[in-house]
């Protein structure tokens, strides 16, 4: 692949993600309910907080091909939340790299824990994480959605699998 570069993300990058994400349920899915929809760029960077948030994108020539946030959630906790690639670039190593990215930048900010959400339907993300070394840490909510906390930063983890 060309050149993958990361780097904080802009509100032009999320144009080019809007296009990636094709139905209501399937932006529900990735960036949470109550989001406009159809959406733009600019509405969808005010409503996941893209500023506020740490935002970050891995680009080839500018052009962004993943994106994923860390949210602070206070008392050195970081969340690892929005994670997507572009469906022509999935399967090729690239969510790995962008959680590495994300989790290096989390242990920059002095991160004592690393949690992330998600559905226990998407094998896909579920089998990265756990290779990443995340375990399951609490139960699963009413929407399926399965909450996350990196092994190394766990205590007391309950670790049986859904």
């Amino acid at each position: 692949m060309a050149d993958v570069r990361w780097r904080p993300a802009l509100s032009s990058d999320i144009t080019v993600i809007v296009h990636w994400i094709e139905t209501p349920k399937a932006l529900e899915r990735w960036a949470g309910p109550g989001l406009t929809w159809p959406t733009d760029g600019p509405t969808l960077w005010q409503e996941i907080a893209a500023s506020d948030n740490a935002s970050f994108s891995l680009v080839v020539n500018d052009t962004p091909i993943a994106f994923g946030q860390l949210v602070d959630k206070g008392e050195r906790r970081a969340h690892l939340a929005r994670i997507i690639v572009s469906p022509v670039h999935r399967r090729q190593g690239l969510g790995e790299r962008l959680c590495r990215h994300l989790l290096a930048e989390a242990r920059h900010r002095k991160a004592d824990t690393v949690t992330l959400n998600v559905f226990v339907n998407n094998h896909a993300a579920l089998d990265l994480y756990r290779r990443l070394g995340f375990v399951n840490h609490g139960v699963i909510d009413t929407r399926g959605i399965q909450p996350m906390q990196l092994r190394q930063f766990t205590q007391n983890v309950d670790n049986t699998d859904p």
